[in-house]
């Protein structure tokens, strides 16, 4: 009898143990690390304004893209033909170690990790959305991703001012006209 509670209790331990890791607190203190990163997408579902791009890595660097740019969601884009190929504008900022942990800690407080329930009817985000926000992260081992753009209402916010700290916008210029003569 008293094997069969031991094995009970190894059986407890190890079922538990297991699942542990889903029992994690996505609210933690985040601690320093290089190996931190989080990449926050914008895109205008309008086409009137550009989409943007913020990737903030643990060790301070904080690289912002924007522009019409295919290359600006896609890094690996390979079509160089496309009108606005070229509509790239990338800028690079060194915080200190200290001011991207309070970023890092300002959207995991937010709900970055937590895993959201999509809405039952409609599309992900509301329809007199201009703007859908993708985001992907490791914070501590700890990542989140997701093919769906952000419709939770509090880390939507801390995302949409996160880009807002980095991202200053600029006006999209004018189409360029092509004038073409024929041969004489």
């Amino acid at each position: 009898m008293q094997k069969v509670a031991y094995i009970l209790f190894l059986l407890t331990v190890v079922v538990f143990a297991g699942c542990l890791y889903r029992l994690e607190n996505p609210y933690f203190t985040v601690r320093q690390s290089g190996l931190n990163w989080v990449d926050i997408r914008q895109y205008d579902m309008t086409g009137r304004k550009n989409n943007v791009r913020v990737r903030m890595d643990g060790n301070g660097i904080v690289t912002v893209w924007d522009g019409a740019s295919e290359r600006i969601g896609n890094p690996f884009a390979n079509d160089t033909k496309k009108e606005n190929w070229s509509d790239l504008r990338e800028t690079r900022y060194n915080l200190s170690e200290e001011d991207i942990l309070l970023v890092f800690q300002n959207l995991v407080n937010n709900g970055l990790l937590v895993k959201h329930e999509k809405p039952l009817f409609g599309s992900p985000y509301s329809t007199n959305e201009t703007t859908a926000i993708f985001v992907s992260a490791n914070i501590q081992n700890k990542m989140t991703s997701s093919p769906d753009p952000v419709f939770n209402e509090e880390l939507l916010e801390a995302l949409k001012m996160t880009v807002m700290m980095f991202y200053t916008p600029r006006p999209r210029p004018p189409a360029q006209r092509r004038t073409i003569t024929a041969p004489q």
